[in-house]
């Protein structure tokens, strides 16, 4: 006797949570019917959101003197050359990226134009000191001392804002 008393309170619970999750399932079914579009954008819509915020920081990234000059330096290159690919690849990147504006706000899209803008301003400052006869080393050398004089990097302001706003939308 005392067996069935055991096997009730056990089974009771059990269908009570089959019942529960069945009905779950079962009404989650009728939404993705009812309305698919919307079923599909609400899971989406904060994977792309959060897919903009890490192309952003990954072109900020990308775009930082220090990282571009580890990057791209070559041996024998001379520093307009080395001045000009970097200029290039700033200006592909950032365009590359431009459809990402959407997802953030447009103080953090500023901030990430500003530090497009502030970041090829000091790639012509850094080769304004060169001559012709400097080579790539040499620019590379100077926009590195530029870059370590400046406190508070363009780069740096708009990927701590893009964590924090991304921070405040979870």
């Amino acid at each position: 006797m005392e067996w069935i008393f055991q096997v009730i309170v056990v089974t009771i619970p059990a269908l009570i949570v089959l019942f529960t999750g069945i009905y779950l399932i079962k009404n989650q079914i009728e939404q993705l019917r009812a309305n698919p579009a919307k079923a599909v954008a609400s899971y989406a819509k904060p994977h792309i959101n959060f897919q903009a915020y890490e192309r952003l920081v990954l072109y900020l990234e990308r775009s930082n003197p220090v990282s571009m000059v580890m990057r791209m330096h070559r041996p024998g290159i001379s520093a307009k050359m080395l001045e000009g690919d970097m200029v290039k690849s700033i200006r592909e990147e950032f365009e590359h990226n431009l459809s990402q504006q959407i997802y953030v706000s447009d103080e953090i899209w500023e901030l990430i134009k500003k530090a497009r803008e502030e970041t090829i301003k000091l790639i012509h400052l850094a080769s304004s000191r060169c001559n012709e006869s400097h080579t790539g080393m040499d620019l590379s050398k100077i926009l590195l001392e530029l870059s370590s004089s400046i406190e508070d990097f363009p780069h740096d302001v708009a990927i701590r804002y893009l964590k924090q706003e991304l921070r405040s939308k979870t």
